[in-house]
């Protein structure tokens, strides 16, 4: 390229008319601008020095004093560097042509490095004495450049691709088109009179058909064919006829209202193709996914009476026979629905809404809603459902399958407490569905008491069956036997169920002697037993190391004892989670609660499985049984 703008430099400097102190044209200021924006940032000021270097020698063959050939080549230098420094910014690639707003910006700065690189050589040679010279330069250098920067550096740039472009057979008609007639209008023509907008013609086909590139390539050979003719006295702009400078500042701004125009009509044509392609393409594929998908999809009209469809597509007119373009809606939905789709459209958030619409035959539809546009006939919708009947009966089914079992687990529950002269009971259960995993049980045999809370891993159905199971098992054994004893054979006969579904069951098993207030604790990794002491108001947790069922062989026994007036407390970890999830946090939560002057086990209970700020959604189920000795 650097070669380019020695050879190009040479070329105007050949053709320059006698009469003339500067060349009539200067494309090599493109070339230069053209070598700044494609290398990469780093090496601008090396190649600023490159071009001034194979400028220079151009220069002094042109018969310029040595100090104003050194000058010109700086100031060309620094043209280069202004230029690409903007046109590149902080990037470090080819800037785009693609928009009229990219060509806009590439014609101020080719403008405003053009008036500066006229600045410093009119400076330059009025410094150095050439006043007349000062001033052509002055007057054409800036036009040149302009022009030069114009119709060469976009060859160079990222330009846009040209969808359906012309053929060749077209592109060479095109081009032989647009010859003859810059030959016809700037070098056979000698009149006056002037033909130069004849060359709209051939560009205006080339701007609509031809690639942009090839465009370019269009108006260089026009202009070099406009540049010779004037140069040598033919055609509108002749030199002979208009004089050196006003005949060169004229060329210069056809030819850069050339470029300008025809290639802003050349962008936005490509454009408004493109996106003509886009609306054509994303048509397409609407109608494809609309036709294509298995929901039912309408786009219905609501007018001021009636619902109208415009369009269905297969699937909606297999769910709903009689459908067809341009029926009333209402006469395959029936009344009814199309009011709840009424109703629906009323109250739409954000543009859409979903709802379930039972139809007159009992079927029912999952229909989402939403607005596209309004039109002058009303409210353009789509809609898209789904029969949803046969899950919704499904659905039911399961419903009424867990309300039976939710019903079979509170029937295993103690209908009523035991009767337990001298102590008080409270107990609590609320399930997180209607089938929990939690149990609890309490029975009495003369004048012991046990009181069992277990937490079965997992919720519903399978979690309430395996409780009940537990529960079951834990009934089969004497009440006075040992918890650890107890623990240890229900885990036995549990065991292999529990491992061919991988499961596990946490348990708390007590039994207390209701004269003395002895108790024996067997913890199966519950670890959520606690005693409330009447005399120092404390709160002590009992737990052990041991597995849960499933999981473990051996239980062993803790023993303690309950004072008048102290309480035992059983809960499960959805107690828990209602207190932050920390132990630390229960406790406290319980210190507070049983401290309560005046407070029962129910109410103490009721209290401690109630969430402590409000309403909050129960993720598992709650479960706690208190028991306090009363004297």
């Amino acid at each position: 390229m650097l070669l380019a703008v020695l050879a190009v430099g040479a070329l105007s400097v050949k053709t320059q008319p006698a009469t003339s102190p500067t060349a009539a044209w200067w494309p090599a200021a493109g070339i230069a601008l053209a070598l700044g924006i494609r290398f990469p940032r780093r090496y601008t000021w090396i190649l600023a020095v490159a071009v001034a270097a194979v400028t220079l020698p151009v220069a002094l063959w042109a018969g310029r004093p040595p100090p104003l050939a050194i000058a010109l080549s700086v100031a060309v230098s620094i043209e280069m560097i202004v230029g690409t420094l903007l046109l590149r910014g902080r990037q470090d690639r080819a800037p785009t042509l693609y928009t009229p707003r990219d060509l806009g910006r590439f014609l101020l700065i080719a403008v405003a490095t053009s008036v500066l690189y006229a600045l410093l050589a009119a400076g330059s040679s009025w410094l150095l004495g050439d006043i007349a010279g000062a001033w052509d330069r002055l007057l054409t250098s800036a036009p040149k450049h302009a022009a030069g920067m114009l119709l060469l550096t976009p060859l160079f740039m990222a330009l846009p691709r040209r969808l359906h472009r012309a053929s060749y057979v077209e592109s060479a008609a095109q081009l032989f088109a647009a010859l003859a007639v810059a030959v016809a209008v700037f070098v056979v023509n000698e009149s006056p009179l002037s033909l130069a907008f004849l060359m709209f013609l051939p560009l205006v086909w080339a701007a609509l058909r031809m690639s942009t590139r090839l465009l370019f390539l269009v108006m260089l050979v026009i202009a070099v064919i406009a540049s010779a003719g004037s140069a040598y006295g033919t055609g509108p702009f002749s030199f002979d006829r208009l004089g050196i400078t006003v005949g060169t500042v004229t060329l210069q701004v056809f030819q850069m209202s050339m470029v300008v125009v025809f290639l802003a009509l050349s962008l936005v044509v490509g454009s408004e193709r493109a996106t003509s392609l886009r609306l054509h393409e994303s048509e397409q594929l609407f109608v494809k996914s609309f036709n294509s998908s298995v929901a039912g999809k309408l786009m219905v009209t609501r007018g001021p009476v009636h619902w109208t469809v415009d369009r269905s597509n297969p699937s909606a007119r297999e769910l709903l026979p009689g459908l067809a373009d341009g029926v009333a809606l209402d006469a395959v939905l029936g009344p009814d629905a199309t009011g709840m789709l009424a109703a629906a459209a009323d109250s739409l958030v954000v543009g859409n809404a979903r709802l379930a619409l039972p139809l007159a035959d009992g079927r029912s539809l999952d229909v989402s809603i939403a607005v596209i546009t309004e039109r002058a006939t009303g409210t353009l919708l789509t809609l898209h459902f789904n029969d949803i009947t046969e899950s919704l009966r499904v659905r039911q089914l399961e419903q009424d399958e867990l309300n039976r079992a939710a019903e079979v687990q509170r029937a295993l529950r103690p209908d009523e407490l035991p009767a337990t002269p001298g102590w008080t009971l409270g107990t609590c259960a609320t399930p997180a569905r209607q089938v929990g995993g939690d149990f609890f049980d309490l029975r009495m045999c003369k004048n012991k008491m046990v009181a069992s809370l277990g937490d079965v891993m997992g919720k519903g159905m399978d979690a309430g069956m395996l409780a009940a199971a537990t529960r079951a098992v834990l009934r089969t054994h004497d009440p006075s036997r040992c918890p650890s004893e107890v623990v240890t054979e229900t885990a036995r006969v549990l065991g292999g169920d529990l491992k061919r579904i991988s499961a596990f069951v946490t348990l708390a098993y007590v039994l207390v002697d209701m004269n003395s207030g002895d108790f024996l604790l067997t913890d199966a990794g519950h670890g959520l037993f606690f005693i409330a002491r009447a005399e120092s108001g404390q709160i002590e947790r009992m737990a052990s190391d041991d597995m849960p069922l499933g999981l473990g062989e051996r239980w062993a026994a803790i023993a303690g004892r309950l004072a008048p007036g102290d309480m035992l407390l059983l809960v499960s970890d959805g107690v828990l989670d209602l207190w932050g999830g920390a132990v630390d946090e229960l406790q406290e939560a319980i210190t507070e609660c049983a401290n309560r002057d005046g407070i029962s086990p129910q109410a103490f209970v009721d209290e401690l499985c109630a969430a402590p700020g409000g309403d909050v959604d129960v993720d598992d189920d709650v479960t706690a049984v208190a028991l306090r000795r009363e004297r």
